[in-house]
């Protein structure tokens, strides 16, 4: 018998969605509520603002933790690639951590850029924890912006 036949005779339409709800609840807390809900933070990448002023783009990236020697930034052709590693370095003993939060690793953000920026005058910044780059714009291919009235 088809499963809709059998509903369609009284049983729970909801059935199967309540069987595969209670599946997912015993997965989280077989997992123990999972560490990147608690600490999201942790295990993204970082946040980035991307704004443009007549003369230049601006990317801001929110880096905390990390060190200028620890960035790199590349660009291949048109992709400019930020990326950062932070190494656990020290050998702690006596230390049982109950929990260890802080964020130990690399990360990698890609970002396309227009083809009107000066490839060649791009400045990078790093002040408190925020990496700043600013990319011109070349002037004979700045975009051009135009109201076309409806008739």
């Amino acid at each position: 018998m088809s499963e809709i036949k059998r509903y369609e005779r009284g049983g729970n339409f909801f059935e199967p969605f309540e069987t595969l709800k209670r599946e997912i609840e015993r997965l989280f807390d077989d997992f123990g509520a999972l560490d990147i809900f608690e600490n999201p933070k942790a295990y993204t990448m970082p946040s980035i603002d991307i704004y443009e002023t007549d003369k230049d783009i601006v990317i801001e990236a929110d880096v905390p933790g990390y060190n200028k020697k620890d960035i790199n930034i590349r660009l291949d052709d048109d992709i400019l690639t930020i990326s950062a590693e932070k190494k656990d370095d020290k050998e702690e003993k006596g230390r049982n951590y109950i929990k260890r939060e802080r964020y130990f690793g690399k990360f990698e953000r890609s970002i396309r850029l227009p083809d009107y920026i000066d490839f060649d005058k791009i400045k990078a910044k790093f002040n408190e924890g925020v990496l700043k780059i600013e990319i011109p714009k070349l002037p004979e291919k700045a975009k051009k912006f135009k109201q076309i009235n409806i008739d």
